[in-house]
Formats: structure tokens, C-alpha cells, sequence
């Protein structure tokens, strides 16, 4: 038994099935997966309501109901009567974002609704526009015709995110990444919900097989992928991981090479610059300074810088030695100051501190309360307290005003000595100052200062060549670029032998619808993996970018209803089996065409299940003559559809 994918991958690779398989997870790249087969998407009934304003004034109320397979179209008999709006609603609902949608149209609807079924789950969504902002709800229909909300969501951001899950999860789809970009600046972008919605939609200018756009090569991974190719999805994660590492190295080795042009170019402005300085070394004359002198004043400068920091750190100490000294006279004199307090306040009045005098409320003068502390006289007769009423703490007052007047005289002497300290610091501040002035003014008026000078500058001129001659470095190889580029090997062998008979198969199913839809002189079609179609018609090779526009409408047409054949028939496949066409008249130069092809439409439909097309047109007697009105929603003359 062969080994698979993954394990021959890891093998060449030299790693464990293990290690590989972590390691392309990382860069978004895993093995192909069983694909469910395509679920059928039918629209059930539209609705939408509103009121127009300026010219056109009046109610809106739309209602559509018992939709299902088959062809329906929505028609009036002049232009701008409300055709487009009906698949445009449709689009916006099953987007989330609008496509086409015209402004005012919008600021005329209040409510929509939108009901459908994938496979045998039915769903609706229903919102109104509050403040031009759509405010509702996707629901699931229960079999009792009950409706239950799966998400809500009030803003168009919000919308568009709720319908990107539900549809790529419902439909089974992949998001599908692309390098784009400038060239230095490409980067990894994701095409989601919006992109692939395309697919159902056939309007516009019908430039692209699929899609709105060629960027990013999106046609081609849109058809891989509603194709069903096996290994589709990860061949294009392995190659967009490829491209991704290729990005990277480039970007890598242009910064390289950039970095070593302009070394180059360093270089020999450098190697000019040097000879330069080295011609000016050689014409400085002799030294005319002598080294004496310039020791001596380097000297000196030394010996005021050493002198400088011996009295600031002096200084320091003095200062520290005074603010604790002063500290120690403050909290003696402090002491002393609480023994007079206690003192005076147990003799007078037992504490008391009268204001006034008792008998005629004279107020006591300040310098009479100072006195009691001060000379222990009472602050309302004068009378001093007698030396034996305290003499217990008379002994404690005495020794405790000695050590004051003692720390007093220290805190004196020690700021006096922090004081000079300072000032003799600021003189050596001063001496150094001059003292490296002189020498300054020496170096500059010496010649060998100016040659000292040069030789710096030569110095660093030839430290800056040294610097550029430096190999640049190599460019940095991601470890996974072996490994990616074995995976996209791989890839492609497996890609290639799974699509074998399926392109044969849609051109075989193109050929004839294309002739059935009106492409009578169609001789072959070569549909390839890119999204390109080649072509013979009328005995002329061409592609699908050279027919008309009415032509690459049914050629579309074709290869989607190719699809949807196909798919069943060989188990893969992931078109939905809705078709969305916007005035395909306008592309006809016949009336006689468009009967046919929507004659054709009908018996294709007729003969497949599931599938749905709707369709906006003008030609009313037409569009109503093949498929009764039953199908149609007509406006006559003026009127409009909705």
C-alpha cells in the first residue's frame, strides 16, 4: 500500500508524519476532505415594504410568495420600473451586503424579509431599517411553522459578518486566501462570503467566467472549488503559503542587495574621504607647543579637580555634622521649654490659664502669660513663685537649660564650620575652572591639536571603511520553505490525477447548452482550470472575452447548469443551485433570442431538480409567453412592480 499525502510529504521533507502536519496547520495547509454533496438553495418568498418620497411618492408592499424551482421572472414593460430592486433586495438579504442597490431605494424600504430553504431546512431572515441601519434576525422555520432566531444583528457590519458564517458554514465553502499587493508589499487576503456569492449572479458586463473581478486570481479558485476538485482547497492554501515564502525571500534579498549597493557606495565615498585627511596629516607643520606646558596644566588641573572633590566631601560632612548638632540644640531647648510649661501650669491656679482678670475682666496681657514661663511671675498679681514651691524640679530645670545653652553653642560652631566649608568649595570650584580655561586655551592654540584631531578623523573614516567591507549578511531561509515546496509537489500530483474526466465532463455538458441557449454556430469549448474558456465558432478559434456580451451571458449560463449536472453525477460539486439573471434582454439584439433562451431555461429546469432561476427583464409579452404568469411579476405600462 502507497503512502499518503501527508506521509509522503513528511518523508521527503525528513520529518515525522507529526511534525509536517504541525507545521503546514501553521502556514494553513491540510489534506484534502470528503465534500458533502451540494445542498439546494431555494428562495420561498420576498417581501419588503417602505414608503417612496419626492417625485415618486407612495406605499411600498411587496409580496412574493410560493417560489420554488423552476424559472420566475420579475418584469414591466418600460425600464426603471423596480426590476432590479427585487434581486437586488434578494442579493442584500442573502449577502448581508448590498450589491447594487440604489441609494434612495434604500432610504425608501422599512422592512424585508426574505424566506428559503437549504435542502430541508427552511430559514428567513427579517430585519427593518432604523436610522438607515438594518435591525433584525436570522431564523430557522420549524416543522409547526415557527420561527427561531439564530442570530440577530443591528448594523450592516453586523449583517454582513451574521450572513458570511451562516452561508460558508451552510453551503460547506472555504474561504479562499490570495497574495496581493505591490510587489514589496503583498500580502495574504482572504476572500469570504462576498467573493463567492458571485457565483449565483449573472449581471453586468459578463467580463469574467466567474466573478466581478480577475484580482487574486479569483475566477480560477472560485471554479475549483464550485467544480468540487478534489484537492482543490489545498492546493490553493499550499500555494498561496508558497507564494507567501516567496514574498519573503524576495523582500529579504532586495534588502540585501540594497544594503550592498549602498556599502558600495559608502566605500568609495570613504576610501576618497581617507586620502583626503591623510594628505592634510602630511602638510601640518612640526609641534610649535611645548609638552611641558601642557603638563603643567594638566597637572594643575588634576590637582584643582582633586583639591575640589577633598572639600566637597568636607563640605558634606560639615554640613551633615551641623543639621545633627542643631538638631540635638532643638531638642534641648525643647526640653527646657516643657519643664517651665509644667512648672507654671501645676502653680497657677492649678493649671488654670485665666484671660481675663476675675473681679474686673480686664484681658491679661500677652507679655504677662510670657512671664510666667519665662520668670515663673504670676500673670495676674506679678507675684513671682517661691523657690521652695519647685525646688524638687529646680535641679532638672538647671541641668536641662545647661545642656541647651551647651548644644546652643555647638549648632553655633558647627554652621559656622559648614558655612566655610562651602565657601572654600566654591573657591576650589573656581581655581578649576581656570585651571582647565588655561589648559583649553592651550590645546587649541597648539598645531599638534589640530594634527590630534586629524588623526581622530582618520581614525573614523577608516573604523567606518572597516564597517562596510563587512559581508552582508545572507538571507534569511524560513524552515518550512523545503516543506511547503514538497507539499505544493505533492499537491499537484494529487490535484491533477483527481480533476482527470471532470473538465471533459463540463465541456461535454457546455458544448450543447451553449448551442441550446442560442450559441448556434458553437463548435467546441475547452473550459480550463484557470477559469478561461477557449472557444471554435463559426469555423474561428477565439475565448470567452472575445464573444458578446450576449453570448458570455449564455456561456455562463452553461457552465454553471454544467455544474450543477456534473457535480451529482461524478459526487462533487458545491453550487447551490440558484441563478440570479439581471435584464439578459438588454444583451439580445432579437426579441426571438430571449424567448429561446428562457424557453431553454425552463426545459433545463424542467429536467433538473432543484435548480431556481429568476430573472429581471423588460419584454414583458415575451418573458410572460414562456413562462406564464403564474411565474412572472408584471408591471404594465407606468405602473411599478412594487
Amino acid at each position: 500500500m502507497s503512502k499518503n499525502w501527508l506521509e509522503t510529504i513528511a518523508e521527503k521533507a525528513k520529518l515525522s508524519p507529526e511534525e509536517a502536519e504541525r507545521r503546514l496547520r501553521g502556514r494553513g495547509v491540510a489534506a484534502d476532505r470528503a465534500v458533502r454533496p451540494a445542498r439546494a438553495f431555494t428562495i420561498e418568498q420576498i417581501a419588503f415594504s417602505g414608503e417612496k418620497k419626492g417625485k415618486t411618492s407612495g406605499a411600498i408592499d411587496f409580496l412574493w410568495t410560493g417560489l420554488g424551482p423552476g424559472v420566475w421572472a420579475v418584469t414591466s414593460e418600460i425600464n426603471l420600473r423596480g426590476k432590479s430592486t427585487v434581486l437586488e433586495v434578494v442579493l442584500w438579504c442573502l449577502r448581508g451586503s448590498m450589491k447594487n442597490l440604489q441609494d434612495d431605494v434604500r432610504g425608501w424600504l422599512k422592512h424585508i424579509s426574505l424566506q428559503f430553504s437549504v435542502d430541508d431546512e427552511r430559514y428567513r431572515i427579517a430585519f427593518n431599517l432604523i436610522d438607515g441601519e438594518p435591525n433584525g434576525l436570522l431564523e430557522r422555520r420549524a416543522p409547526d411553522d415557527t420561527f427561531h432566531a439564530l442570530e440577530s444583528f443591528t448594523s450592516d457590519e453586523g449583517f454582513a459578518l451574521v450572513m458570511a458564517r451562516f452561508m460558508m458554514d451552510v453551503l460547506d465553502l472555504d474561504v479562499l486566501p490570495a497574495l496581493q499587493g505591490n510587489e514589496s508589499e503583498k500580502g495574504v487576503v482572504e476572500h469570504g462570503w462576498l467573493a463567492q456569492s458571485n457565483v449565483f449572479y449573472l449581471g453586468g458586463e459578463h467580463k469574467y467566467l466567474f466573478a466581478d473581478t480577475q484580482m487574486g486570481g479569483l475566477p480560477a479558485r472560485l471554479l475549483q472549488m464550485y467544480v468540487g476538485f478534489p484537492w482543490a482547497s489545498t492546493k490553493i492554501f499550499v500555494t498561496t503559503a508558497k507564494k507567501e515564502l516567496e514574498q519573503k525571500r524576495q523582500n529579504s534579498d532586495r534588502v540585501r542587495r540594497n544594503s550592498e549597493a549602498n556599502a558600495e557606495t559608502a566605500r568609495t565615498r570613504l576610501k576618497a574621504e581617507i586620502e583626503v585627511a591623510r594628505k592634510r596629516i602630511a602638510e601640518l607643520p612640526n609641534e610649535t607647543t611645548t609638552g611641558e606646558l601642557l603638563a603643567k596644566a594638566g597637572e594643575a588641573v588634576a590637582a584643582a579637580t582633586r583639591k575640589l572633590s577633598e572639600l566637597q566631601a568636607r563640605a558634606s560632612k560639615a554640613q551633615a555634622d551641623a543639621s545633627q548638632v542643631n538638631e540635638t540644640k532643638l531638642r534641648d531647648e525643647r526640653k527646657v521649654r516643657d519643664l517651665r510649661e509644667t512648672i507654671v501650669a501645676t502653680q497657677f491656679f492649678n493649671g488654670l490659664n485665666p484671660e481675663c482678670c476675675p473681679r474686673c475682666e480686664t484681658k491679661v496681657a500677652t507679655a504677662r502669660i510670657k512671664a510666667e514661663t519665662a520668670d515663673f511671675a504670676c500673670s495676674l498679681c506679678s507675684e513671682t513663685i517661691p523657690e521652695e514651691s519647685f525646688e524638687d524640679v529646680n535641679k532638672e530645670l538647671k541641668d536641662a537649660e545647661s545642656c541647651a545653652l551647651a548644644s546652643k553653642a555647638a549648632s553655633e560652631r558647627a554652621t559656622a564650620d559648614s558655612k566655610a566649608a562651602t565657601e572654600a568649595g566654591k573657591a576650589a570650584s573656581t581655581a578649576l575652572a581656570k585651571a582647565q580655561s588655561e589648559l583649553d586655551e592651550l590645546v587649541r592654540g597648539a598645531d599638534f591639536a589640530t594634527k590630534r584631531n586629524a588623526e581622530l578623523e582618520l581614525a573614523q573614516l577608516e573604523g567606518a571603511l572597516k564597517e562596510r567591507s563587512k559581508p552582508a549578511p545572507k538571507s534569511d531561509v524560513d524552515p518550512d520553505e523545503d516543506l511547503i515546496s514538497i507539499a505544493v509537489k505533492e499537491t499537484e500530483k494529487a490535484y491533477n490525477a483527481g480533476r482527470t474526466g471532470i473538465l471533459k465532463a463540463l465541456n461535454d455538458e457546455i458544448l450543447p447548452l451553449g448551442q441550446q441557449l442560442g450559441i448556434e454556430a458553437l463548435e467546441s469549448v475547452s473550459l480550463n482550470s484557470n477559469a478561461s474558456m477557449s472557444l471554435k465558432k463559426g469555423g474561428a478559434s477565439t475565448s470567452f472575452s472575445k464573444v458578446t456580451a450576449g453570448e458570455r451571458l449564455r456561456l455562463r449560463l452553461a457552465t454553471a447548469i454544467a455544474l450543477l449536472r456534473v457535480g451529482p453525477r461524478l459526487g462533487i460539486g458545491r453550487h447551490p443551485g440558484l441563478l440570479i439573471i439581471d435584464s439578459p434582454g438588454k444583451e439580445e439584439v432579437a426579441k426571438v433570442n430571449l424567448e429561446a433562451l428562457l424557453a431553454e431555461l425552463r426545459k433545463i429546469t424542467d429536467e433538473m431538480e432543484g435548480l431556481q432561476v429568476i430573472v429581471a427583464g423588460t419584454n414583458v409579452d415575451e418573458i410572460v409567453g414562456v413562462l406564464g404568469e403564474d411565474n412572472c411579476r408584471i408591471a404594465r405600462g407606468e405602473n411599478y412592480v412594487w
